[in-house]
């Protein structure tokens, strides 16, 4: 059974939420604001989140009553003691079985910023552990401390660091290929991480793969390339963004595929606008893009 975190856990960061679980746990973004973390392929925690709202008492009271109603569970009067320090932070109402009278879900409010968390517990002996899962939860962020402050992404063997004006406009994980897709203004990004190198550049050049993931017909002339690394930039002429727009095509793009042997991974990044790219953004954010060790 797990007792603690400390010392045997990993950062997930999705959408806003960053939070620390025991390694052996593996989450899966199943929509945007809802995560799903399993363990041997058997649920034990959900997490769904709803972003700054701040909810009158009303809203409050009827959430509760229709989850009572859909699960049959009862809302506890008092909180079991691991549970109280969490009030701190939130407004903190728990669920529980009507037989055997353990938490098996919880609604918080942070008093900070107003989002609304949802949280479900499965019944394994992993969340049965009181202290292991307000360890969890007290884990949570939910907001930025500053304005200034860049945003987490960290899933799988990845992790990112996005300024707060960038949006989620998609993702895919998909077979040996994750895709993140975001938007700000007019800028951008695709995000991608792909497995199994070895045998994908066995068949392909990184130019070739670059140009499937971004849609490119980059030259073998006009890419730039380094050691375990290919990329591109364009700084069109006012004739050919005016060619590009009337294709609606983003005239203005920053791109680049990188290898790493060492993970069997290719990473890339993707930028695309209809006006020149800043490049300390680009340096910023490529500086934080890291494949890890699981």
């Amino acid at each position: 059974m797990t007792t603690s975190i400390n010392g045997s856990s990993r950062t997930i960061g999705w959408n806003t939420i960053t939070l620390k679980c025991p390694t052996q746990w593996e989450p899966i973004v199943t929509k945007p604001t809802h995560l799903l973390f399993e363990e041997n392929f058997r649920p034990v925690l959900e997490l769904r989140w709803q972003n700054g709202k701040r909810h009158h008492k009303r809203s409050n009271a009827a959430t509760l009553h229709k989850i009572a109603a859909e699960t049959g569970l009862t809302v506890l009067e008092e909180l079991p003691p691991h549970w109280e320090k969490l009030q701190k932070k939130y407004a903190l109402t728990l669920l529980a079985d009507n037989d055997s009278g353990e938490p098996k879900a919880a609604i918080m409010i942070c008093k900070e910023c107003g989002t609304t968390l949802l949280l479900y517990f499965f019944d394994i002996p992993a969340t049965k552990n009181h202290q292991c899962l307000t360890e969890i939860i007290e884990s949570i962020h939910c907001h930025r401390q500053n304005k200034s402050d860049w945003i987490l992404w960290e899933i799988q063997d990845f992790k990112i660091l996005l300024p707060g004006s960038f949006s989620l406009s998609g993702y895919n994980f998909g077979a040996g290929l994750t895709r993140l897709s975001f938007a700000d203004s007019g800028l951008t990004m695709h995000l991608c991480r792909l497995a199994g190198a070895s045998q994908r550049l066995e068949k392909s050049s990184m130019l070739t793969i670059m140009n499937i993931l971004g849609e490119l017909d980059i030259s073998e002339e006009d890419a730039q390339h380094m050691e375990g690394n290919v990329s591109h930039c364009s700084f069109p002429s006012i004739l050919q963004q005016i060619r590009n727009r009337i294709k609606r095509k983003l005239p203005f793009h920053w791109v680049t595929l990188r290898h790493h042997p060492e993970h069997d991974r290719l990473s890339g990044l993707f930028f695309f606008d209809k006006k020149p790219i800043p490049n300390r953004l680009i340096t910023t954010i490529l500086k934080s893009y890291e494949i890890q060790s699981l």
